[in-house]
């Protein structure tokens, strides 16, 4: 019970690391507040509900601004104050660029990187006005290096996702808000969402678990690849006081895939 007063927002809190992210959180005794499409986030703040945790839901879609300020102001009218944020929303692509439609590409940048920013940019009046509080958005390993065809927008959009929060955490302490840390989790393979997904190869479409046995696993030094509730522990370990000098960085937890 780690977290016992503090506040959690979470952007994509019916998905799969949303989900475990929310069970981490609760269970370290913090207080939730879960936007996002569809039916279960409701299921997630149910369950965190029964195990004795707080959790409360908003129907709430990155892409609107007006949808991320109304699950700030959930926060504060619910909880009177927001110590985290955690951007889980994401969305992949698949294919090749010269055939993909451009409102493909903008809906995926849309969505993983200035979803983002909406998040961020919707919760930060308040957490400047505490002058403390955590942000830790959801990036990828394939925003640390180039190479991965047929998800170019993905990979654009977590390039893009890094960046913001670099350069945010640089204009926050520039601004003398030393307490209010931003940090990028980069996952690996992780046996979750996309990861699991059919994805299209030069060989035709794969699911990928397959697409990770076939071309990845030799490439990663632990050979497996990623739980859900090890992204979730990094990312309660990034809402810890312990973490308290840690900003502006991009944490790989991804087997090894990435040292850089």
């Amino acid at each position: 019970m780690r977290l016992r007063d503090r506040v959690v927002v979470v952007t994509g809190g019916g998905g799969g690391i949303g989900r475990a992210i929310a069970r981490a959180f609760a269970a370290e005794g913090a207080g939730l507040v879960l936007g996002d499409l569809g039916a279960a986030v409701t299921t997630v703040a149910a369950n965190v509900r029964r195990d004795g945790g707080r959790a409360v839901t908003l129907e709430a879609d990155v892409t609107r601004g007006a949808d991320m300020a109304a699950l700030a102001a959930l926060a504060d009218r619910e909880f009177g104050r927001v110590d985290v944020l955690v951007t889980c929303a994401g969305l992949g692509d698949a294919g090749l660029l010269t055939e993909q439609d451009e409102r493909e590409w903008l809906r995926v940048i849309d969505v993983n990187l200035n979803g983002t920013y909406r998040a961020i940019r919707a919760v930060l009046p308040q957490m400047m006005a505490q002058r403390s509080g955590r942000i830790v958005t959801i990036a990828s390993v394939m925003g640390r290096i180039g190479g991965f065809g047929y998800v170019t927008a993905y990979v654009a959009s977590k390039h893009g996702v890094i960046g913001l929060t670099r350069a945010l955490a640089a204009e926050l302490g520039a601004q003398g808000f030393t307490a209010l840390t931003i940090n990028a989790l980069c996952p690996g393979y992780v046996r979750a969402g996309m990861g699991v997904a059919a994805q299209p190869t030069k060989t035709g479409p794969l699911g990928g678990e397959e697409i990770f046995e076939r071309y990845f696993k030799r490439l990663v030094p632990q050979r497996r690849m990623i739980e859900v509730e090890e992204i979730a522990g990094a990312a309660v370990f990034l809402a810890l006081p312990e973490s308290a000098g840690i900003t502006g960085q991009a944490l790989n937890v991804d087997g090894g895939f990435v040292m850089s």
